[in-house]
């Protein structure tokens, strides 16, 4: 079954958090104490993977109705989650072939609600004349057996008819004894739970704070488990010991515990390659399991028997530290992967709830556990998740965020959790994820590609693209279809750039202006070690003069022409070879427009002529700079 949407009522801080949309992935994003913790733990009850996990009134109504609950003043207090859902494909033929065709179709939305009383309650629409035709047939009825039940589209009218038989048939006496046992009562209840519930998912919770201990004393683990008291930590060595094939029995036995080393060893091998294909943060690490005996001298429990501990080794420092010193972002998803292991191992059918997974992970750590959910999770179970992390959030499916408040109305009263379908919400600490989320998804793709090479300004844009278009009609080399050509701003910019975002595995070539103030700048950049020397071009490379700019590829005679025609300039205000003095091209036209009062230089605004005339030179005209401009095509090309 697939849930759909879920209505939370009279938990914690959620008065009523009206319906919300699930998807097979839904993020709750809100801030500290909105309630997102309620959400998954009353969602976590309504089929739990522990039977023993039930709602309690006594700790979990709403304290400021809870004294109105108890004298019964409110109508359908009960209630905690109202849920909907859908059968999948393969289910409805499956329960096609159990209780016939058309029993349930895929239009069929079935409700399943549950609350303090701890009675999960089922309504949906279904096709009872199918289900009792195809029951009659099994029980093999006769023709008088079915004249005696000759209407069956509903429980109540079946009901009537078989009180109204004086005598039973065999027959009847089978579906009888069927129909009384599936519904006791004119509610589907206890049809669904016998029949149905094998299709509805439990839910499985994780928390921030569930983390595999770096020691258990095992004779204290043995006593604590047998007293079903071992705390949310514990039970993730408990889901270690399944996945390693052994119990709390083998344990007991000291000649068992070599084995218990070699079992756990193999789970923990298996479980670090798992992490290292998602985790960036550190390829160095080994997580080794050893069993001690004791000493007497420790605080207890770690006095007695054996202790089973848990270390990282560093094989970059050839160090190894307890498991609990080790970085809490690291420690965590090394016992999230032993929980999900453990509990796919032991339920197929699950809806994985997640509270503030990766809050200790580093922000691309982070990223990398959004991945390990799109990849490992999802395809399987649905998954949802809280945050406030504005780098747990997915960007590629931004809709299936939700957000989270706790709300008032204008004049203070309380209205509790509210959840929104739509990802906007008027309170800014609920949106501020949202909106840092939106404005680094936005800086990491607009401007940048995979394969960005970044000039100093628009204008360089335009004329490299210009060139290479030339060249390409012409069939020569150049810029690949795979660069993202980003402005910079200049040199100044180009160091911060690349340390910003250089660490998203992006490919970056740099062309640059060249002047002699800025050597400094590009020997500190190539030290930096932050770009590739080859990946760092100076327009003076493919020209004559030490100190150039794009301009000066162009060459002084086409860029005097496309100025004068740029500006309308003839006669004497024309702007000529001569007078750009052979060499610094731009900054000579600069300064001989300067003495022009009619006109106001830009040097921005030739480009987007450029643009829009296309037609300005002749091939005669740029048959120099279409060689200068190859060469440049070419080796960033290299970079590829």
């Amino acid at each position: 079954m697939v849930l759909v949407d879920v209505r939370i009522k009279n938990y914690k801080c959620i008065l009523d958090s009206e319906t919300f949309a699930i998807d097979q992935l839904t993020c709750l994003v809100g801030k500290n104490e909105s309630g997102k913790s309620a959400i998954l733990q009353a969602l976590y009850k309504l089929n739990p993977v522990d039977k023993e996990d039930t709602y309690d009134a006594l700790y979990e109504y709403p304290k400021m109705y809870q004294t109105d609950f108890e004298a019964g003043l409110i109508d359908d207090g009960d209630t905690v989650v109202i849920s909907h859902w859908k059968f999948t494909t393969e289910e409805i033929e499956a329960l096609g072939e159990k209780f016939g065709v058309d029993f349930i179709n895929e239009s069929t939305v079935v409700t399943v609600s549950n609350g303090y009383n701890n009675k999960r309650t089922w309504d949906f629409d279904a096709n009872f004349h199918v289900l009792f035709e195809k029951k009659m047939e099994d029980f093999e009825f006769g023709v008088s057996d079915k004249a005696q039940i000759a209407t069956y589209d509903s429980v109540e009218e079946v009901r009537a008819q078989l009180k109204s038989i004086s005598t039973l048939s065999e027959a009847e006496q089978g579906f009888k004894k069927w129909f009384d046992t599936s519904f006791p009562d004119n509610k589907l209840d206890a049809f669904s739970e016998t029949h149905l519930l094998q299709y509805l998912p439990k839910f499985s919770y994780f928390s921030e704070y569930q983390k595999l201990p770096g020691r258990i004393a095992l004779n204290n683990f043995v006593k604590k488990s047998s007293e079903g008291k071992l705390t949310a930590n514990e039970k993730v060595f408990e889901a270690l010991l399944s996945l390693a094939n052994t119990s709390i029995t083998e344990i007991k036995e000291s000649n068992k515990l070599e084995a218990l080393i070699n079992k756990t060893r193999g789970i923990s091998s298996k479980i670090t390659r798992e992490i290292f294909a998602y985790w960036s943060q550190n390829k160095h690490l080994k997580v080794e399991f050893r069993c001690d005996m004791a000493k007497p001298g420790d605080e207890p429990p770690f006095n007695d028997g054996y202790i089973f501990s848990t270390r990282i080794e560093n094989t970059r420092h050839d160090s190894s530290v307890s498991f609990d010193d080790r970085s809490a972002g690291f420690v965590w998803f090394f016992s999230f992967l032993i929980w999900f292991n453990y509990i796919q191992k032991e339920e197929n059918n699950l809806i994985i709830l997640l509270d503030e997974p990766g809050l200790t992970l580093h922000a691309k750590a982070q990223g990398d556990l959004i991945r390990y959910f799109k990849e490992r999770i999802v395809p399987k179970f649905q998954l949802v998740y809280t945050t406030h992390s504005p780098f747990m959030l997915d960007f590629s499916d931004i809709l299936s965020a939700r957000t989270v408040e706790d709300v008032t109305d204008e004049n203070e009263n309380v209205l509790g959790t509210k959840v929104g379908s739509k990802v906007l919400s008027k309170d800014r600490d609920t949106t501020f994820p949202l909106q840092a989320a939106f404005g680094y998804d936005i800086t990491q793709t607009l401007f940048i590609g995979k394969n960005t090479l970044l000039v100093e300004g628009p204008s360089d844009i335009l004329y490299l693209t210009y060139f290479s278009e030339k060249l390409q009609e012409l069939g020569r080399n150049g810029l690949s279809k795979e660069w993202t050509i980003c402005p910079s701003g200049g040199i100044d910019k180009i160091q911060s750039f690349v340390s910003l975002f250089g660490g998203n595995a992006l490919k970056i070539v740099t062309l640059t202006d060249y002047h002699p103030g800025d050597k400094n700048k590009i020997d500190r950049l190539k030290k930096s070690g932050l770009l590739e020397t080859s990946h760092i071009l100076l327009a003076s490379d493919y020209t004559q003069y030490p100190s150039s700019d794009i301009e000066d590829i162009i060459g002084a005679s086409a860029y005097a022409k496309l100025v004068n025609a740029c500006y309308e300039l003839t006669g004497n205000e024309a702007v000529t070879v001569e007078l750009l003095k052979g060499g610094e091209v731009l900054h000579s036209t600069e300064a001989v427009l300067s003495q022009n009062p009619n006109v106001r230089f830009d040097h921005y605004r030739p480009s987007m002529y450029l643009i829009k005339h296309s037609d300005v030179w002749t091939m005669e005209d740029i048959a120099e700079a279409l060689d200068r401009f190859e060469k440049v095509c070419t080796d960033i090309n290299k970079a590829l």
